[in-house]
């Protein structure tokens, strides 16, 4: 029998336990209405700056393979474009340096998609600068006094000096003309230029007349900037707001630098980037053969690997067999069907198919590389008792290849049309 002390107690100890439990019942509510309200609004990330995205229409990279006795329709290509929603960083998300061959700018200025903030009277120059007969030959507006002050638009599209190397038809083109050379650092400029998703490349103008590509932290003052930002590549044309974003990354740059900045007509930009983009896609090809075993008998790696080595192909860090020309260009590769990459010293693995890929707008002299890979396939199959097939499983025949060798054709006169040889710089630089 309890006590009366014993039941006063356990009420108590039940009472107790019980308001315990709603105690932290509702801290815990109010914890996470505190919580919601403090994460409830969008941050941007201060490291990676201002969100760029791409146009969901861009057309994927390597995505149209041409089998071998087969051609993709425009209507499956277009098919293929629509349901893409390509991101950001698709392609190649590092910026490219290298000199090109050409550049003729012929694009129109239109007026600066920002306006210069009025400021007070104590903040301007007491007189405008004069403007030199160059800045009036090339339209360009005087620079700004003080390096705060927004930098202004050319009336007219700069007429690009001798040496300028940047390539107007497949690039969108800026200037930018500083007051006075001076050194100064571009790495906060070349940063914000990565992030915004397509390949750019930049060259100054050194005081002596001679242009060089720009690095983080140059050796040399600069009087003027080129600045090209790729119309095209293997994620899609070029989107309105990368396009808006390259202008605002110059503007605010030259603000900074005091300097002023040529942007050519925006809207023309994107039409010729849709365009080319259009155009890419139709010679974007990729020709594929297999070398396949039968069910009994996989292939060893070193079988592959011997037979490889034999016919120049050298087996590379991301475990594909690449043929190059003397250039160092890829010719074809030749890959494991299966998931697994071949190992560093080709030993090790079976598998029960190889793939061979030809990658068509890149290779200069196509047809006849694309004889060589045919020739290296049957010689490949004849050796580890294979069988040369497409990729539906059919056996290459004469009548086969001869249809892929006049689709060559087809693709390489449209690409000489364009003045975009294949394998040569322009080519490397759209198709990468």
């Amino acid at each position: 029998m309890m006590t009366t002390l014993q039941l006063v107690l356990a009420i108590v100890g039940v009472g107790m336990i019980g308001a315990i439990v709603i105690y932290n019942l509702v801290q815990e509510r109010r914890f996470r209405k505190e919580a919601d309200r403090l994460f409830s609004h969008k941050r941007d990330d201060i490291m990676l700056g201002e969100a760029v995205r791409s146009d969901p229409s861009h057309r994927p990279g390597k995505t149209r393979i041409q089998l071998t006795g087969q051609e993709a329709s425009l209507v499956e290509s277009q098919q293929a474009v629509e349901k893409a929603d390509a991101p950001l960083w698709v392609g190649r998300p590092d910026v490219d340096f290298s000199f090109p061959e050409s550049h003729a700018a012929t694009a129109r200025v239109a007026a600066s998609p920002t306006d210069p903030q009025p400021m007070g009277k104590e903040a301007l120059p007491p007189e405008p600068l004069p403007v030199a007969p160059d800045e009036e030959e090339t339209g360009y507006l005087p620079p700004p006094a003080a390096a705060f002050l927004k930098p202004t638009v050319a009336a007219q599209a700069p007429t690009p000096l001798a040496g300028s190397e940047l390539d107007a038809q497949t690039e969108y083109v800026a200037r930018l003309k500083f007051s006075t050379p001076a050194f100064t650092s571009y790495v906060g400029l070349l940063q914000n230029l990565r992030r915004i998703g397509k390949p750019v490349r930049a060259f100054g103008l050194r005081a002596e007349g001679d242009w060089e590509v720009l690095t983080a932290n140059p050796r040399n003052a600069y009087s003027q900037m080129e600045l090209g930002l790729q119309l095209a590549d293997r994620s899609g044309a070029l989107g309105q707001d990368q396009l808006d974003a390259f202008c605002r990354t110059l503007y605010t740059f030259a603000a900074d630098a005091g300097g002023a900045v040529s942007c050519p007509d925006k809207e023309e930009a994107l039409e010729r980037a849709r365009d080319l983009d259009l155009f890419c896609m139709n010679v974007d090809v990729l020709m594929g053969l297999n070398v396949i075993a039968s069910d009994a008998h996989p292939f060893s790696s070193e079988a592959i690997h011997t037979q490889a080595g034999a016919a120049g192909l050298v087996l590379e860090r991301d475990g594909v067999y690449h043929a190059r020309d003397a250039g160092g260009h890829t010719l074809f590769t030749l890959t494991n069907q299966e998931e697994e990459p071949f190992p560093p010293d080709g030993r090790g693995l079976t598998t029960h198919g190889v793939t061979l890929l030809f990658d068509v707008p890149r290779v200069a002299n196509g047809v006849n590389v694309f004889d060589r890979m045919i020739e290296f396939g049957f010689n490949l199959a004849d050796r580890l008792s294979g069988r040369l097939v497409d990729d539906n499983g059919r056996g290459v025949s004469n009548d086969s290849l001869n249809r892929d060798r006049a689709r060559l054709q087809e693709f390489y006169v449209r690409m000489e049309k364009r003045d975009m040889p294949p394998g040569g710089e322009r080519a490397l630089r759209l198709f990468a």
